[in-house]
């Protein structure tokens, strides 16, 4: 194998890390801050996905605009199911897992019913590729890296530099005693659960130029966002992108040397292995009380 072959493929596997973290953003601030198991997450990747093709390709609104649709759409169902079905489970973990499945399934078969099982493409709304030698990068790709770091910063910045972020840190880490301190915990619930429902929405717009887009779209991105999310830590963001690169420069590199089977088939006994003698994943923080 030639070193720029193997450039390539690191290359390839650190835009597909940042790609990853984006998918999987929405999930740690559900199962990390809220310790609710979101089942619905990669559903709301297909919905992103489908309000992405319908304001981008049919409607031609700006790529951008789409993007914060998605989110905004998303935030606004997520708000929607927290009130009506998920405030009444927190603490109940197989009944959070059975709610969030059957919502699952439903948007998948009204997707399937309003949709069908056609596929549908978004183009690329950027279609330049940058060359460095024997090496490419897709500038797609490159600006869903742009993408996914600026969310990371939006997001932290949220969470640790205003006001409703340290409500939802606090409600985080002692929920009894913010309550004492006059902090509505429920609507710091509704923000903080809508916000990750957002951000799943919005990663499945930016994704949806990569694949078709179909009703069964967010189950390709069901194991490798909950193992990347498990292994990083469930409430941390920065072990999240480290999972990220390790699980997809992972996959990169063993697929060059078999296929993206076995590579896959590999770095899930790898997960598997950190999980066991580091079941808190590699970063922590406190959770829910």
């Amino acid at each position: 194998m030639s070193i720029t072959l193997i450039l390539q493929l690191m290359i390839s596997g650190l835009c597909n890390s940042f790609i990853l973290l984006l998918t999987s953003m929405g999930l740690v601030i559900i199962l990390g801050y809220m310790k609710v198991v979101n089942l619905v997450h990669t559903e709301m990747l297909m919905l992103g996905a489908y309000i992405c093709y319908y304001t981008y390709e049919v409607l031609g609104l700006p790529f951008l605009v789409c993007l914060l649709a998605a989110y905004l759409i998303s935030f606004a169902f997520g708000a929607v199911i927290e009130r009506l079905i998920i405030c009444h489970l927190y603490g109940k973990m197989s009944e959070t897992l059975l709610a969030t499945f059957a919502i699952s399934m439903i948007l998948k078969q009204t997707a399937l019913l309003a949709f069908g099982k056609s596929y549908k493409k978004v183009s690329y709304p950027i279609h330049k590729e940058l060359h460095f030698g024997g090496v490419f990068i897709e500038g797609y790709k490159l600006a869903l890296v742009v993408l996914a770091i600026a969310v990371m910063a939006a997001t932290l910045l949220l969470l640790h530099k205003t006001t409703i972020g340290m409500k939802m840190r606090a409600t985080t880490q002692n929920r009894a005693m913010t309550e004492c301190l006059g902090i509505d915990t429920r609507k710091v619930d509704t923000i903080t659960f809508s916000h990750g429902m957002g951000l799943a929405g919005l990663a499945g717009a930016a994704i949806a130029p990569l694949s078709a887009v179909t009703y069964s779209l967010g189950d390709s991105w069901l194991t490798n966002t909950f193992m990347n999310v498990v292994m990083g830590g469930v409430t941390s963001l920065f072990g999240t992108l480290v999972s990220s690169v390790i699980i997809q420069e992972s996959i990169a590199v063993i697929s060059g040397f078999s296929n993206s089977v076995t590579a896959q088939i590999i770095v899930l006994m790898l997960v598997i292995i950190i999980v066991r003698f580091k079941p808190e994943g590699l970063f922590t923080a406190k959770g829910r009380r």
